[in-house]
Parts: C-alpha cells; sequence; structure tokens
C-alpha cells in the first residue's frame, strides 16, 4: 500500500500511539485536525446515519472528511491497536506537491463512496 510505505520511508510523518479497545479516537461532529492510520488492530466506524463496519490495519480513518472542518464518523478501536496520528493540515500540505499521494487518496475516497452508497440500497 502506497500511504504504508510513505510512512516507512518518512515521507509521511506522524505520532506512534499504542491505543486500548473501546478508546474513542473521533467523533462525528467533533472539529476534524487529523487522520489516522491503523497500522495494527481493528476498529468500528460508524457514518452518521450509517450501519457501523469493522475495519483492519492498514485504513486510513478520517479520509472522507479530509476537506471538512468536522467528522462525519465516530471511529472506537475495537481490540488492543497501533496508531499514527498525522496532522490534517501536513497531509493537505503534502497533497499540493505530490501527484501520487493525491492520486491515492483520490482513489481511497471514492472506494469509501461506493461502500457507503451500497450500504444504502
Amino acid at each position: 500500500m502506497l500511504f504504508r510505505k510513505m510512512i516507512e520511508e518518512g515521507q509521511v510523518k506522524g505520532n506512534h500511539t499504542l491505543v486500548a479497545p473501546d478508546t474513542c479516537l473521533f467523533a462525528a461532529g467533533n472539529p476534524n485536525q487529523e487522520l489516522y492510520y491503523l497500522i495494527s488492530g481493528s476498529a468500528q466506524v460508524t457514518p452518521v446515519g450509517g450501519l457501523p463496519r469493522t475495519v483492519q490495519a492498514g485504513t486510513l480513518l478520517g479520509l472522507p472528511d479530509l476537506m471538512h472542518e468536522t467528522y462525519s464518523q465516530t471511529v472506537v478501536v475495537k481490540e488492543p491497536a497501533t496508531v499514527i496520528c498525522i496532522s490534517k493540515e501536513e497531509l493537505q500540505q503534502m497533497l499540493q506537491v505530490d501527484a501520487t499521494l493525491r492520486l491515492y487518496l483520490i482513489q481511497q475516497m471514492s472506494k469509501h463512496a461506493m461502500l457507503t452508497a451500497a450500504s444504502y440500497e
């Protein structure tokens, strides 16, 4: 996965954090200041008005709200996990100069949109 490779190579910087089960990483309606990359463990993602779904390691949490001021979903860690907390502002600056990252994140956002649309059918 491109994003994980960029983290490993130091191109994407963030704080590694161990997170206990039942910890809320962010809640819908709260200010969106960072994204979380799930290195290990799993989390439950519940969009406003939607059904919860479980995501595994390798997921970038908060991506659908990258261009918004608040989160549209709540994310709760389900088992011991390791995450990297990435500044939203820093990621947006990277998108200005890195076309490969920009394309990758657009693809990931498109996948999320398709999953969301399918859940309403």
